[in-house]
């Protein structure tokens, strides 16, 4: 019984991850688009839009909550060998 709610509160937080990800994959594409002009942003516009990505103060909300889900994840992962039934 802990093994499934362990594995239900790492799916739980691997959604988490993957919302909060593609949310600021998507954030930093917009910033991209609209620093290009273009729909088809080049490299210089994508790695300015990454740059400020990891920095800008605007997704240091999102980096946290990538950054805790995924640390929550590799902590918990080792859990499921000493959870599991051997």
């Amino acid at each position: 019984m802990a093994l499934v709610l362990l594995l239900i509160v790492q799916g739980l937080v691997f959604l988490v991850f993957a919302i909060a990800a593609f949310w600021w994959l998507f954030a930093l594409r917009r910033l991209a688009v609209a620093r290009s002009g273009s729909t088809m942003p080049g490299l210089r516009d994508t790695l300015a839009a990454f740059r400020e990505g990891l920095t800008h103060p605007r997704y240091s909300r999102l980096r946290l909550i990538i950054f805790c889900s995924v640390a929550l994840l590799v902590v918990s992962a080792p859990l499921v060998s000493v959870v599991s039934p051997a």
